[in-house]
């Protein structure tokens, strides 16, 4: 053993150690004092995650290019950790850090020979991918990307860790040192180096690889230290980040439990985040993927959803003392962090999980907005006028637009539909929800999916008046405790009937009371009306026409609440292709990258500023040059129907719901 290597790099060792722990510390500590959340059960889905979205790096190839460059700076670092841990041990071992051999798979030569090949090979690639980020931010500057001096001192050090070696190993090989020569014939890049270099002296040669050998271990505990103070950080907590990531179906908002009896509701200080909130914000790269479907940042609203969790990460990371402390810093004067956000970009949300849906390392981005706005509702009261009347609205009457109890779905009478008081029981209900039961135009559309289960003969019958609105609103306006109110009693009111089967055309009434009923007690078979007519067409039971000779294009736009948040993309498609004659268009934006309508979150009943989310969604489907667009909600249809005629191309236009179309090619 080198007595100089041994100590200098213990010395460096407990430094760099010493730092990144203290760092690490602090960090550990605020997680410590947040509330707790449990995210480690379910452990075999969890490392199946890992698996999927942190080592195979999934959610990145959606931009192939940048994709395929962070994906191999990514698999290079796993694959030189090996070496790392190799080039630390030999400042331990015989002969010095020049002269040693050593490598941690010394047991099995084979091995040992095709990491070292693997090694040299994976230096180049990191090489290149790192000049085409470099190039990147220099040339192209995506607007997604946030450009900070860190990111290019990243780049140099990550740089500087493959030219180091390369130089370290070609001036080893270089020297001609017997028992490096095996090693060379497996390095084809460092023995290039070291061709380059046969020119130097001996002594020069060691003076060079010794030098090499340091500067990429001080280049290597330099950047272990970098990290946890940077953007970077998430080179350590990513994958930890997609472990923790959230298991429970992706629709279902966290509740607050036992809400008779909370003091306080959502969250406006630092303590009142769970670790795994604070956690994103450690997990965070800055990347922009999140914001580049979002309609909110896509029509100049105030969310990005980039800063908003660069906002909670800098509001966290700027009382740090104070909160390992236990000081209520908002207590002290300093703002809330919904203050520190803004209402503006709070209130600007749809909830429709595009940002979630794109994030690379699962950050959660709505049930904090959720949180926030509980705060806002619950605990101020600072809500817009419109949406404190939908409040009032939905807690007096059971809807939206204040309308009368007594008249939801009364229409349905006239074909023939009762409600369960007047049945008795029924093999499924149907959820009418508050657009179908009130709304003319969803009105036409639930007519169709009538008409059409009559025609299959399914036992069906409806709540009528007894129906209220299912709590999708409410909950994601922040007004957890109206949502409760109303689920409870839709689910006392459908156990009192004997409800075990329900089919709707809302996906934000699918989504409640499939996702989140349960949390309260209520479980039910809940399926949309494209699932369900979808199986009755296969089936036979809805016979169709015979096909038109000139087919009906149309290009079908996917709900949110359907699609990123349920799954559903496949069905709705299907059922339109089972008709011979509709020829299904989609665009770029589409399935699980399409834009919301601008309807979600509550949005609905909330007047729109700055560009309307509706008329920009209009203008992305119309690159399909289709004259019927399909959709598969109520909320969607309504929007785009909106934007249909706010932009005056009703001749040229119509929005249709999938029932609608289907009726229409079916035998009745």
């Amino acid at each position: 053993m080198h007595i100089f290597d041994a100590s200098f790099m213990t010395l460096l060792l407990i430094v760099a150690l010493y730092f990144f722990c203290k760092i690490m510390r602090v960090k550990i500590l605020v997680l410590l004092r947040a509330k707790p959340e449990v995210r480690w059960d379910r452990v075999q889905d969890r490392i199946e995650n890992v698996i999927r979205i942190a080592f195979a790096q999934k959610k990145l190839f959606k931009e192939k290019a940048a994709g395929i460059m962070h994906a191999f700076i990514f698999w290079g670092f796993l694959i030189l950790l090996f070496r790392s841990l190799s080039l630390i041990c030999r400042a331990y071992s015989d002969g010095g850090v020049f002269e040693s051999a050593f490598s941690i798979f010394w047991f099995w030569k084979g091995l040992e020979h095709a990491y070292t090949w693997l090694k040299d090979i994976t230096e180049i690639v990191v090489l290149v991918m790192v000049a085409y980020a470099a190039f990147r931010r220099l040339v192209v500057k995506p607007a997604r990307l946030t450009i900070t001096p860190s990111g290019y001192l990243i780049l140099g050090l990550i740089a500087t860790l493959m030219v180091t070696d390369y130089l370290y190993d070609g001036a080893r090989i270089a020297s001609n040192l017997p028992h490096i020569a095996e090693e060379a014939r497996y390095s084809p890049i460092s023995s290039f180096v070291a061709n380059m270099l046969g020119g130097m002296s001996p002594g020069a040669l060691k003076a060079l690889g010794i030098g090499m050998f340091w500067i990429h271990i001080a280049t290597l505990l330099f950047f272990l230290n970098e990290l946890p103070r940077s953007k970077h950080f998430h080179v350590i907590t990513s994958i930890p980040n997609v472990f923790f990531a959230k298991l429970e179906p992706k629709g279902a908002i966290r509740p607050i439990l036992d809400i008779e009896n909370q003091e306080t509701f959502g969250v406006s200080k630092p303590q009142e985040l769970t670790w795994k909130q604070i956690f994103d914000g450690y997990s965070c790269t800055e990347c922009g993927r999140c914001s580049v479907n979002c309609p909110a940042h896509l029509t100049k609203k105030p969310l990005n959803p980039k800063e908003l969790i660069r906002g909670v990460r800098d509001y966290v990371k700027k009382y740090e003392k104070e909160i390992i402390e236990g000081k209520d810093v908002v207590a002290e004067g300093a703002p809330t962090i919904v203050d520190a956000i803004t209402e503006e970009v709070i209130w600007s949300c749809t909830t429709c999980r595009s940002c979630e849906e794109n994030c690379p390392v699962t950050i959660e981005h709505v049930d904090k907005i959720v949180d926030f706005r509980r705060y806002l509702t619950l605990m101020e009261g600072r809500m817009s006028k419109e949406i404190t009347t939908t409040m009032k609205n939905l807690e007096n009457k059971g809807n939206p637009w204040g309308l009368a109890s007594s008249d939801r779905g009364s229409f349905v009478k006239e074909l023939g539909v009762q409600s369960l008081a007047e049945k008795g029981d029924a093999e499924y209900l149907y959820f009418l929800g508050c657009f179908a039961s009130y709304d003319d135009r969803n009105q036409k559309v639930a007519r169709s999916v009538i008409k059409l289960l009559q025609k299959a003969g399914i036992d069906f019958a409806v709540l009528g008046g007894e129906e209220q609105c299912c709590g999708d609103p409410a909950r994601r306006l922040g007004n957890e405790y109206l949502f409760q109110l109303q689920a409870q009693a839709n689910i006392e009111t459908m156990k009192a009937y004997g409800v075990k089967k329900v089919i709707t055309s809302c996906p934000h009434c699918m989504n409640t009371l499939m996702n989140e009923y349960p949390q309260l007690g209520g479980k039910f078979e809940v399926v949309h009306h494209s699932v369900f007519l979808l199986k009755l067409v296969k089936d036979g039971r809805i016979p169709l026409k015979a096909p038109e000779e000139v087919p009906t294009r149309v290009v079908y736009h996917d709900s949110c609440y359907l699609g990123r948040y349920n799954d559903i993309y496949d069905e709705p498609r299907a059922l339109l292709e089972f008709c011979k004659d509709i020829e299904v268009k989609d665009i770029k934006r589409s399935r699980e990258n399409g834009m919301c309508c601008g309807a979600g979150g509550g949005l609905m009943f909330k007047e729109e500023h700055h560009e309307r989310v509706n008329r920009l969604r209009l203008s992305q489907l119309e690159e399909a040059n289709c004259p019927i667009i399909a959709t598969a909600c109520p909320f969607c249809l309504s929007m785009l129907r909106d934007a249909i005629a706010e932009t005056g191309k009703e001749e040229k236009l119509r929005a249709l719901d999938i029932a609608e179309l289907l009726e229409n090619k079916a035998i009745m």
